[in-house]
């Protein structure tokens, strides 16, 4: 599998979760805040998808670990239940587990570059690092503004 396949993959799986927290939540706030989180990752998923395309870059294959992936699959059936349980209780907890998730794929990403031979595909996860950063810090922005916000 490509390195880019996988990380298409692992976004669109972070893009899914949004879209089912705000889809299962009663509170508008925190339905928005999961509703533009997951358009903020469509515009990450835009990028990426016009990379792969880029035929420049098409010859950077790797092995992704595909237990990963399926593990992110499977957390996302219980995103419902976070819900019921009380665990995303309001809008700032809500941008808490937010960060965490992008925290937790930004350490996956980091581990596939430290652990990848290919030069090239070390470029590639250094240029996905990148993009994941910045927008974990529009995120903590976010958080900021909604803290001191009544």
């Amino acid at each position: 599998m490509k390195i880019i396949d996988f990380v298409i993959d692992v976004e669109q799986a972070e893009q899914d979760l949004y879209r089912r927290l705000a889809d299962c939540s009663a509170d508008r706030t925190i339905r928005s805040i999961f509703s533009m989180v997951a358009a903020k990752e469509n515009m990450l998923l835009e990028k990426l998808q016009r990379f792969k395309h880029d035929p420049a870059k098409s010859s950077l294959e790797t092995q992704a670990p595909a237990r990963l992936n399926e593990q992110l699959r499977e957390n996302q059936s219980a995103s419902c239940e976070l819900l019921e349980n009380n665990e995303i209780r309001n809008d700032l907890s809500s941008y808490s587990y937010i960060l965490r998730t992008e925290q937790l794929v930004f350490n996956l990403y980091a581990k596939l570059k430290d652990r990848e031979p290919d030069p090239a595909a070390r470029e590639l996860l250094s240029l996905i690092l990148t993009e994941k950063q910045q927008e974990i810090a529009r995120i903590h922005t976010l958080y900021d503004v909604a803290k001191v916000i009544p």
